[in-house]
């Protein structure tokens, strides 16, 4: 638990105020006379003090060792995506016993799910996997506009594959699911750094207090990536319904529905967001549209597969809402 601090204000040079920094947290930083500081100033006027060299290239230094004797290969996969959302530079797998499939199944599953992740050393007993991430190209806002893309075509190409009966679109629009993730867990990544370098959310014009915010809206979208996956997963079955193209039409409602709340959260725009918020009507659609898969005459399968294709776009629907309301709420704590 930090310990409170206490420093007088002074006046040097009769315009100049200064305040003395602790020689404890000097002296764990390894600073010295004539280093630079960077002060940031958050929304509630408290200052924040970051040694200039301490910038991203901190994380660069924080390293994990796992040993994973009688672990699944699920289970240390998940252990290095926990590590990178944390915000460590590299983690070492060290097993006894490794076979060839568990090393492939790691590599494989580590690089497809993570951006920047390269294997950096490899012997018989451990695998050593750093996440190469450049930062400054690929900027929090970029990963969330990135993620939605791939969501929001993931979602009309399902609904695609439903109205023309294109089962291997779905095929395809099922592989996609992963680079929704690799983002999701790249800004979970960001936001995790942010808490000690506070210019990775100043340089894009966010301050601390909106990083749950982000955080939600980037979540939601991976969500709605998942339910994109599990449309074109029923595609086949749905393709069959009775009343297909109405469901079709209204999932395109929708679609445009969660097109309109993410363009509000990039570009502030409040009053969109309270439309979005406010209006019902799609609820509503989606209420009638599930009492007329229910009252069809289609075989149990697809009025089952329909119903779940209906729940699925009832749930973005309200994501869509959410992402509105975060917008507000990110806006609120801009002060705008």
């Amino acid at each position: 638990m930090s310990k409170s601090i206490t420093r007088r204000i002074q006046l040097t040079g009769g315009s100049t105020y200064i305040v003395s920094l602790p020689k404890d947290w000097v002296k764990a930083l390894s600073l010295k006379t004539g280093d630079e500081v960077e002060i940031f100033q958050d929304v509630d006027m408290k200052l924040i003090i970051v040694p200039k060299s301490r910038n991203l290239t901190e994380s660069e230094e924080r390293k994990m060792i796992l040993h994973c004797e009688n672990s699944p290969p699920e289970a240390i996969v998940r252990e290095f995506i926990a590590y990178y959302m944390a915000g460590y530079s590299s983690v070492t797998i060290a097993c006894n016993k490794m076979t060839g499939n568990i090393r492939a199944y790691i590599k494989d599953a580590v690089r497809r799910r993570l951006l920047g992740a390269e294997v950096v050393e490899e012997d018989a007993n451990s695998i050593s996997i750093q996440f190469l991430v450049d930062e400054k190209e690929l900027s929090i806002k970029k990963a969330i506009t990135r993620a939605f893309t791939i969501s929001y075509n993931m979602l009309r190409d399902s609904l695609e594959a439903i109205n023309k009966s294109d089962f291997e679109l779905a095929k395809e629009i099922i592989e996609r699911d992963d680079e929704v993730d690799r983002f999701f867990f790249y800004i979970a990544r960001q936001l995790t750094i942010s808490v000690t370098s506070v210019n990775v959310l100043s340089n894009e014009g966010y301050n601390l207090t909106q990083a749950v915010d982000i955080y939600s809206v980037a979540k939601t979208v991976e969500r709605v990536g998942d339910h994109a996956n599990r449309i074109a997963s029923l595609s086949e079955e749905v393709s069959k319904f009775s009343s297909k193209e109405d469901l079709v039409k209204l999932g395109f409602t929708v679609l445009e529905n969660y097109k309109s709340s993410m363009n509000a959260f990039l570009n502030g725009k409040k009053d969109v967001a309270h439309n979005i918020i406010s209006d019902i009507r799609i609820f509503e659609k989606l209420r009638e549209m599930q009492e007329i898969v229910i009252k069809s005459n289609d075989n149990p399968k697809i009025i089952t597969s329909a119903s779940m294709v209906v729940e699925s776009l009832r749930r973005i629907a309200r994501y869509s809402a959410d992402i509105a309301e975060a917008t507000i709420d990110i806006l609120a704590k801009a002060g705008r």
